[in-house]
């Protein structure tokens, strides 16, 4: 008689990072169990979770991209379901802002030049194919392999594609190298490019074999397909592919550009380590907790690293990501549905020397959240949903409108948002820019309109209103006693200002300015 593996034989099976369980075994609540018991989370001690309202604001920053607008902030603070955290999650991963916003992330994280003026005509096709994977589910090994398989040789120009991965590499096989193996192995080849580093794992002639996978395939004097060659720069030293485990490679009776390709993307998914997996879990693990699982994200393969709670952690993890296909959007949902996701940026009976610290002995521990810049496009997207303008999002469904946003964007880039810091030029932007100006005025911002529209509504519920719209939170007593008592002593002001005003003042707080 067949027997059901249990849930909690599969989460041991995982945590001992053996990957017997089938796809349809592993679940979000396996992960996110798995994280708290690596960390040591105890759930019973609420006060040190985030209050209800915090919670909302990260995990829709994180999810979606920008902040809860006014509704969603009432129905989820009325709400008292048990499930309410758990529902939200799920509406929020099912919607398009959700692959957008992930679709920028990945871009970044594998075509981080396309950030700088030279090559940002490659952001909108490459994040629109990205966003068309997403929606359809597509795993992330075939985003991978999808990437480094391309023909772009005979691509067609108007198809969607990730061409933009060999546009921003300038199609050159050691820009193509160095780039895969960091974006997609976190592993940083760059350094063995010219010599042989004396602390280094990896070198020069490392270097120039994987660079061998991206040179179009030789011909012998029978026309017949060669493992092609690359020759060093100002040398006579010639190299053919060969993986960096040193692994026989069988080639292929027909070898072309794409096939050979196949062999580096292959050897990828099946290597010792697991680099494939385990770079994309300590990714996501940066983007939804400020820091990564092992730092630095593009160095994975240090001997250091490989031993210690943190290592454990990211093994695990990665078993669990390779037993479920690969499926990102369970290892994003098993992520923040955690107690460790939840916990609050401040809680009673912490402080600052409580952290863990990367390089520090001792058990791996998370004792509060990590406060976080917002990017670019985050808080572009946040003053939008705050002032309850329609998003300019054309971009999800197909279109390429984006040059406001785009521009934005580009002017707040933060490189980590764990160590962001506003610019003097960023926050004089937030306070006197155009379009932060506009956003002060009935005209620019519909959420002030309706207010200003709505007689029924007293100047308490005004102001507590745009602390909804702006903070997604009630005004405290304090503050709205401070901001009546400003607002009665300039009494030739009229309410449409006084709310203007009120707006601008929140929008520069660093309580709006950061993920916390």
């Amino acid at each position: 008689m067949m027997r059901l593996q249990p849930a909690w034989l599969c989460l041991f099976i995982v945590v001992s990072a053996v990957t017997t369980c089938r796809a349809a075994d592993i679940s979000p609540l396996m992960v996110s169990r798995l994280i708290d018991q690596r960390l040591g989370m105890d759930a019973a001690d609420h006060s040190q979770f985030a209050s209800d309202a915090e919670f909302l604001r990260r995990v829709t920053l994180d999810l979606a991209g920008r902040i809860p607008t006014i509704i969603e902030v009432h129905d989820y603070l009325s709400n008292t379901s048990e499930s309410r955290r758990i529902e939200t999650i799920d509406r929020l991963m099912h919607s398009g802002v959700h692959y957008r916003n992930m679709a920028t992330f990945w871009r970044r994280a594998w075509v981080p030049q396309a950030d700088t003026p030279e090559f940002d005509s490659v952001t909108d096709d490459f994040e629109r194919w990205l966003v068309h994977r997403l929606q359809k589910g597509t795993r992330y090994d075939e985003l991978v392999v999808e990437i480094l398989t391309l023909d772009h040789a005979n691509n067609v120009p108007a198809s969607t594609t990730p061409i933009g991965f060999y546009y921003a590499n300038l199609s050159k096989p050691e820009n193509l190298a160095a780039s895969a193996t960091r974006a997609f192995l976190g592993i940083n080849l760059d350094c063995a490019q010219c010599h042989d580093h004396p602390f280094s794992r990896w070198t020069r002639e490392q270097f120039w074999q994987t660079a061998a996978f991206f040179v179009e395939p030789q011909t012998n004097e029978k026309s017949q397909p060669q493992p092609p060659k690359v020759r060093i720069p100002d040398t006579k030293m010639e190299y053919e592919p060969a993986l960096l485990t040193k692994t026989k490679i069988e080639w292929p009776e027909k070898l072309d550009s794409v096939s050979l390709r196949l062999i580096l993307v292959d050897w990828m998914k099946v290597n010792e380590e697991q680099l494939l997996a385990k770079n994309a879990v300590n990714r996501l693990w940066a983007h939804y907790f400020g820091e990564a699982i092992i730092e630095p994200v593009d160095d994975l393969s240090r001997d250091e690293v490989q031993t210690g709670d943190r290592a454990r952690l990211l093994n695990d993890l990665s078993a669990a990501f390779i037993a479920s296909g690969y499926d990102l959007d369970l290892m994003t949902e098993g992520i923040v549905s955690s107690h460790a996701y939840r916990l609050s940026a401040s809680p009673a009976g912490t402080s600052k020397g409580s952290e863990s610290d990367p390089d520090a002995p001792g058990p791996f521990r998370i004792t509060r959240a990590t406060v976080r810049g917002l990017t670019g496009e985050q808080l572009y997207d946040s003053l939008q949903t705050a002032a309850n303008r329609p998003s300019e999002r054309k971009d999800v469904g197909g279109g390429s409108d984006r040059s406001q946003r785009s521009e934005f964007a580009s002017r707040f880039y933060i490189e980590r948002s764990f160590s962001a810091e506003r610019s003097i030029s960023q926050a004089l932007t937030l306070m006197n820019g155009s379009f932060v100006n506009e956003l002060t005025t009935k005209q620019g911002n519909l959420m002030l309109a309706s207010l200003l529209s709505s007689p029924f509504m007293s100047f308490d519920e005004q102001i507590d209103t745009v602390f909804i719209a702006v903070l997604g939170r009630h005004a405290r007593e304090t503050e709205l006693k401070v901001i009546k008592q400003s607002f009665k002593s300039h009494t030739n002001t009229t309410r449409e200002s006084h709310l203007g005003n009120l707006f601008w003042v929140l929008i520069n707080s660093s309580e709006f300015n950061t993920n916390h």
